[in-house]
C-alpha cells in the first residue's frame, strides 16, 4: 500500500526511476510513487518526443504536454471529452473525442484537424503495425480500422460489449477492454478469445506487455491486472487513491497510472525485459 507520503507529488524526469514508497502486489513488490497531479479526469497517458507526457484531461477539454523538468503546457484545448492519444511515424498526434465523435489530428507543425467524424463516441485509440489507427468505437461496439491518408474506414471487430481500450500485439491480434465486462483477443482469422474472467469492469488503460500478455486498467476495482494469453490473471497494481482510468510508459518503461476522483498520475517501476 502507499506510504505516508503518497500526497507528496515531487517533478522528476520522464525517464528516471525514483522510488517513494514500495507496493506489495499479488506478483510481487513493485516500486510505486505518486508522481504528478491536478488533471482533471485524466484519460489517456502517451509518451511524446521521447521526453514528454501528454495527458488527455476528459472533463477540462484539454490535452497537457508535460515536459521532463515537470513544466506543464496545453497542447491541444478546445476539444470535447479527449480520451485517447496516438502518434504516428511522422510524430503527428491523434486525439480521440468522446463526446464530439471525431479524431483530431495535430501535426508536427501543430495545425489542428479533424480527420474523422461520425464516430461512435471513440474511446482508446491505437496505430497498428499497417499504420492504420484503431479506434475503440464503445457506443456502436466496434473496433474501427481508420486510414489516415485515405480516409478508409474498416470494421475490424463487432459484437463488443462497451470496447473503451485496443491495443495491437505482436502476432497482430487485437486486444480490446471492454467496460461491460469483457477483454477480448481477436485474432486474424476471426477466433475470439476471452481474457477477462477475472476483471471488475475493465477500463480504457490497455498496454501489451511482451507478446502474450497485456496490462488492463480494472475500474471497476481501481487496480491493474496481468492477462496473459495462456489465461493467468493477477494484480500488478493496486493500492491507488481515486478511480483508476489511464495506463501509459513512461520513456524508460514504467508503468503510468492515472485515476479519476484524485486526478493523480503514478509511476510504478516496471521489471524490464
Amino acid at each position: 500500500m502507499l506510504g505516508r507520503n503518497a500526497d507528496t507529488f515531487r517533478k522528476i524526469a520522464l525517464g528516471t526511476v525514483a522510488i517513494a514508497t514500495v507496493l506489495m502486489s499479488a506478483a510481487g513488490a513493485y516500486a510505486i510513487e505518486p508522481f504528478l497531479q491536478g488533471f482533471s479526469a485524466p484519460v489517456g497517458i502517451h509518451a511524446y518526443g521521447g521526453t514528454s507526457l501528454l495527458v488527455s484531461n476528459w472533463s477540462g477539454g484539454t490535452v497537457e504536454r508535460v515536459q521532463a523538468d515537470g513544466r506543464r503546457s496545453v497542447f491541444l484545448d478546445n476539444i470535447v471529452s479527449p480520451a485517447g492519444i496516438a502518434t504516428d511515424a511522422t510524430g503527428a498526434v491523434f486525439v480521440s473525442s468522446y463526446s464530439g465523435d471525431i479524431i483530431v489530428r495535430v501535426g508536427p507543425d501543430g495545425k489542428r484537424k479533424t480527420v474523422a467524424d461520425g464516430l461512435a463516441t471513440p474511446t482508446g485509440i491505437a496505430f497498428a503495425r499497417d499504420g492504420r489507427l484503431l479506434i475503440a468505437n464503445r457506443s456502436s461496439g466496434e473496433i474501427v480500422a481508420f486510414d489516415t491518408k485515405t480516409g478508409n474506414r474498416t470494421v475490424v471487430a463487432r459484437g463488443l460489449s462497451l470496447p473503451v481500450g485496443v491495443v495491437e500485439m505482436p502476432d497482430g491480434s487485437i486486444v480490446s477492454s471492454q467496460y461491460g465486462g469483457r477483454v477480448s483477443r481477436i485474432l486474424s482469422d476471426g477466433m475470439v478469445q476471452e481474457l477477462g474472467q477475472s476483471f471488475n469492469r475493465p477500463g480504457v488503460g490497455i498496454l501489451a506487455d511482451g507478446d502474450d500478455a497485456v496490462l488492463v486498467i480494472d475500474n471497476g476495482a481501481s487496480v491493474v491486472r496481468r492477462v496473459s494469453f495462456d489465461g493467468q490473471s493477477s494484480v500488478v497494481v493496486d493500492g491507488l487513491s481515486g478511480s483508476a482510468v489511464a495506463l501509459g510508459r513512461a520513456a524508460n518503461g514504467d508503468l503510468l497510472v492515472g485515476t479519476w476522483g484524485s486526478g493523480n498520475i503514478y509511476r510504478v517501476a516496471w521489471p524490464k525485459s
